[in-house]
């Protein structure tokens, strides 16, 4: 049987067309051509002296494309735009090293920001981006940190007054070996060299209360974990157990676009449901119709806002499977649904039909709520006279507290306990939790690159506008929208 020819020196005849080397129907190709619609005309461009600088178009595109497949590192990145030819497509042939592509990788955030809005932009115009129902959720994402690195406060303080103890020392032998320097340090050395490990406390000394600095102010007890290389990263607890995370927020429309995506390293959601409906309302110039969010954004704060803003929102107390059913503690007393308030008068009209006035008013203020608590009694000797005592209380007279926020969680409550409520919370993780398990499984996105705060909100920018970008592309590919000629 005949054999083709094969030689791995064979030289071309004419020079080799680039677009022969990627299929024409390539996802690759559509998501070029999106990118290239995007106005960058406010994203910041990359200078580096002593050389022109790679164009700014064909950066984003590499980038976008390697975390739309789950490529971030920017040394793999380097390796496929020597070895694969989808990326050697998207670049042009120009081969940016990793340092260039790091460089890049962590431009100003506000440009990032910009960018995100371009392709919310340019998803609105294909019809993709509706507002009429949008889902909420934070994951933890691991922080680049480790486990070891860190400590309580406590033991931190501790480190510290070692460290000192050991500069202290270090000072003390240093002055007593001056008396015989020569031979301590040898005819060609001065003898005042400050000695290493000298240099290395008196850095560690700077590290640690620099540390303990960034917790002063706050009421942190000293087994609060911080660590010296990521101080702004916390313990988070998630299903798998705990680590040091970044809390990251989105905001999903029913087509799985991200409309919102931001970072905080608050573990809890319950202080990022306005931060969301803002940038909602500046990324797509309205606020949603509809939100759905799960039990880490209650707070009667919340509700409050949701009402204001004539938003219609589903957030339960608990999990999905509880929604409408009192996990409240058995008892045999009287519970607080048992008392009805009137509004008209502020008071309590207990199952005996006597009355519980406000008596005193307190302030709550915590790191994920701030509201007045108005407790409501009967006048002294009430309840002692009260046939129904034995039902309601244990103590000489029984009283009962209102939140600031009572009626809106009540409202709330009321809502999800309906089939249309429960109906539409339903939703919810149909829309956003497939987009996490796609950035987190298929994209590989288990561990932030970049450190700080500031660092991870890049990085999740980058993450979000890749899979946005990524949601298009498909579109486009399946026939199921069309670019226009237009630039968007």
């Amino acid at each position: 049987m005949p054999t083709r020819p094969y030689d791995q020196n064979q030289q071309f005849l004419l020079p080799p067309s680039l677009n022969e080397w990627l299929r024409k129907d390539h996802p690759a190709r559509v998501f070029s051509d999106i990118v290239d619609r995007i106005d960058i005309s406010g994203f910041q461009e990359i200078k580096l002296e002593g050389r022109p600088r790679f164009d700014t178009r064909m950066m984003l595109k590499v980038l976008l494309w390697g975390y739309a497949n789950g490529i971030r590192s920017s040394r793999k990145l380097e390796e496929k735009l020597l070895a694969d030819v989808t990326y050697m497509w998207l670049a042009g042939l120009e081969k940016p090293d990793f340092r260039t592509i790091c460089l890049f990788r962590k431009t100003n955030l506000d440009r990032l920001t910009y960018l995100f809005g371009r392709v919310l932009v340019l998803a609105g115009d294909l019809k993709l981006v509706r507002l009429g129902l949008i889902a909420l959720d934070g994951t933890k994402v691991r922080a680049n940190v480790s486990v070891e690195s860190f400590k309580s406060i406590k033991n931190w303080e501790d480190e510290l007054n070692e460290a000192k103890a050991k500069v202290k020392k270090i000072l003390s032998e240093a002055e007593a070996a001056d008396l015989e320097d020569d031979r301590k340090y040898g005819a060609d050395k001065r003898g005042d060299e400050i000695p290493k490990e000298l240099e290395n406390s008196h850095e560690r000394i700077k590290q640690i209360e620099e540390l303990i600095k960034q917790q002063t102010g706050r009421k942190i007890d000293k087994s609060h974990k911080a660590s010296s290389t990521e101080p702004e990263a916390k313990f988070m607890h998630h299903k798998n157990g705990s680590m040091p995370a970044y809390n990251c927020e989105l905001a999903v429309t029913k087509g799985q676009i991200i409309v919102h995506s931001d970072v905080t390293s608050e573990p809890m959601d319950t202080n990022q449901l306005k931060p969301a409906l803002d940038a909602i309302q500046d990324n797509c110039g309205k606020d949603p119709k509809r939100i759905l969010a799960d039990a880490g954004f209650k707070s009667g704060a919340n509700f409050r806002e949701l009402e204001d803003r004539k938003i219609d929102g589903y957030i339960p107390e608990s999990s999905e499977e509880n929604i409408g059913q009192d996990l409240k503690p058995k008892t045999d007393l009287y519970a607080k649904d048992e008392f009805q308030y009137d509004e008209e008068n502020n008071c309590y009209k207990c199952p005996a039909g006597k009355t519980l006035a406000p008596t005193r008013r307190s302030h709550q203020h915590t790191k994920y709520s701030d509201k007045w608590i108005t407790v409501y009694q009967a006048e002294e000797g009430v309840c002692l006279k009260c046939p129904k005592r034995n039902k309601c209380t244990k103590s000489r007279n029984r009283s009962v507290m209102r939140g600031e926020f009572e009626a809106e969680r009540l409202r709330m409550l009321e809502k999800l306990k309906t089939d249309k409520g429960r109906k539409f919370y339903r939703k919810r993780k149909t829309m956003v939790e497939p987009v996490i398990g796609q950035i987190k499984v298929v994209g590989n996105f288990v561990r932030f690159m970049l450190r700080g705060l500031q660092g991870a909100k890049i990085e999740w920018k980058w993450v979000t506008i890749a899979h946005n970008l990524l949601k298009i592309t498909r579109k486009v590919v399946k026939g199921e929208r069309k670019l226009a000629t237009a630039t968007a």
